[in-house]
């Protein structure tokens, strides 16, 4: 490990999480920025090029394995940010952690349905993502949306199969038919928050919240990974998670 990521690692002690305003107490939205240091995660990223490929999911572009050293970096972010999403924090409840590259490449024209209107990423109350910007704010941020007719901003076991039907029945019926990155205006969806790209900021949020990259489509490429929108999206799993205690 070098010393630039040490510092980097060193660095989650001095950094504040900020608490997105006005927000949910049972859905936190926490966004924190480390500025320049995150240089050293850019700088690795077109070392793997040989392993961009499509996502099992619908991200819209590719995705590439991180470093070993940035897995040991967001285990001691996750400790840093258990309590705002409450857990415990401890190694030991820390079940999984997966991170990889991503970098947006699909024109609008290339989008299907889903990938025009707001997703949740799995329906594990205890998983919460992360978005870590090594991109500035002229390729979008990050939004968080309610969906109009049912009223659903985080999607669980329990209101899943109502919102996928209501969902299903609006897409069908020509609820949407543009293909175009999602901004601030839907006709199923409401945006009730917004985070700004900001190079060295990560979005921590719950999984099951719906939201969605703002993308700006004119700048998007995989040609020079370094000048596109590149990001890292992380999953952590905590064992439990209970209603936040800060």
């Amino acid at each position: 490990m070098n010393e630039a990521i040490k510092q980097h690692i060193q660095s989650i002690e001095k950094v504040k999480p900020i608490q997105l305003s006005p927000c949910e107490r049972d859905t936190p939205m926490i966004y924190m920025d480390f500025g320049n240091m995150s240089t050293v995660w850019k700088q690795q990223a077109p070392s793997y090029r040989p392993d961009w490929v499509k996502p099992i999911n619908s991200y819209p572009g590719l995705w590439a394995r991180v470093s070993n050293d940035y897995f040991e970096f967001v285990k001691e972010l996750a400790l840093k940010l258990a309590p705002y999403f409450g857990a415990s924090p401890s190694l030991e409840s820390i079940k999984r952690i997966s991170c990889n590259y991503a970098i947006a490449t699909k024109s609008n024209e290339e989008l299907h349905a889903y990938q025009t209107i707001p997703h949740f990423d799995n329906l594990n109350s205890n998983q919460i993502a992360l978005v870590h910007y090594l991109c500035g704010g002229e390729f979008g941020g990050t939004g968080f949306y309610q969906h109009k007719s049912t009223g659903v901003k985080e999607v669980i076991s329990a209101n899943h199969d109502r919102y996928r039907d209501h969902l299903d029945i609006e897409l069908s019926q020509g609820g949407y038919k543009e293909k175009q990155y999602i901004s601030s205006h839907h006709p199923l969806f409401d945006r009730t928050h917004y985070i700004e790209a900001e190079f060295g900021r990560i979005v921590a949020f719950p999984s099951t919240r719906l939201h969605s990259a703002c993308l700006a489509e004119s700048q998007l490429s995989s040609d020079a990974i370094l000048d596109g929108r590149l990001t890292i999206t992380s999953f952590i799993i905590f064992d439990r998670r209970e209603l936040p205690n800060v």
